[in-house]
């Protein structure tokens, strides 16, 4: 029988893949996994939509945390919550960011040790080795694929099993008497450091009060390194988790001023494109989607 992890981000287009996989798969060829890993700043919408889906489809939705190893050496091990127990304040996060520093684009630490790392030390404590990994990237979002895909044994059933854009999801949506209840640009995951400026901006306008964690972060951490990162001489102190090494008091600062807000297209169903009073400087190519893929 064929293994198959379905890692479910808590986004729409992945609750979608994650619906069409488990309503076309023959069940009897197929051994299926439904994984999402909980960073402990997802958004409770988010957290609401995973267990809306498994209450109403039946996704069986397995939610793990990581568990970092204070150890140099020593990795990651995954512990397994459910809705009511999930870590909703950054503990795993932090964990995360007392051994290795603070995540940046520089070094996507918390994709990699949160997600990627959590869900293969989960896989390995199953007894799961040679399985395809299904990811939920769409073909208006191709550039996202990763280009060791086969090597790695990914799939992405929304490029080439069910293709779908955008605006298909969110047709596919609009549909259903339920849906993950964000604003395009907001994100399952709470102020994510890939999104960009724009987005940042306005949920900073929006939402001021959840850029003080990443404060308080950096205020313990930013002028933190491991010793393996010590003698890196492109690294430069304060270490912060926004381009541009903004802090997020800086974000917050340049907030009460901006007013070229980003645009929610979650719900539109024809292609869109923002257009801008300042260009695309604010934009970020290949930026954060409306979740973060662990593979």
């Amino acid at each position: 029988m064929k293994q198959l992890l379905i890692s479910f981000s808590g986004g729409a287009t992945s609750a979608y893949m994650t619906k069409m996989l488990l309503d076309n798969l023959d069940r009897t060829e197929y051994e299926i996994k439904v994984v999402f890993a909980n960073t402990g700043k997802e958004r409770e919408e988010t957290l609401q939509f995973i267990r809306e889906c498994d209450t109403r489809w039946g996704f069986n939705t397995v939610w793990v945390e990581c568990i970092t190893n204070p150890e140099r050496g020593k990795g990651v091990s995954a512990r397994v919550v459910d809705f009511e127990t999930a870590s909703r304040h950054g503990e795993p996060f932090e964990a995360s960011i007392k051994k290795h520093g603070i995540s940046n684009v520089n070094q996507p630490l918390c994709t990699r040790e949160l997600k990627t790392y959590t869900i293969n030390a989960y896989m390995r404590q199953i007894g799961w080795k040679h399985y395809h990994r299904a990811i939920g990237i769409r073909l208006d979002e191709i550039d996202r694929v990763n280009p060791n895909y086969k090597k790695e044994r990914i799939i992405y059933p929304c490029i080439s099993m069910f293709p779908s854009r955008r605006e298909d999801i969110n047709a596919f949506w609009a549909a259903q008497d339920f849906s993950l209840n964000l604003k395009s640009y907001q994100g399952n995951c709470d102020c994510c450091y890939k999104k960009s400026l724009r987005k940042l901006l306005t949920i900073a306008h929006e939402e001021p009060e959840r850029f003080q964690w990443r404060a308080d972060m950096e205020a313990k951490y930013e002028n933190y390194l491991p010793d393996s990162r010590k003698n890196n001489p492109k690294v430069k102190f304060p270490i912060r988790f926004f381009r541009g090494n903004l802090s997020a008091n800086e974000i917050l600062q340049m907030s009460k001023s901006f007013t070229d807000f980003a645009s929610d297209d979650s719900k539109k169903t024809n292609t869109y494109k923002q257009l801008s009073l300042f260009g695309n400087e604010l934009d970020t190519p290949n930026g954060c989607s409306e979740s973060c893929e662990a593979f």
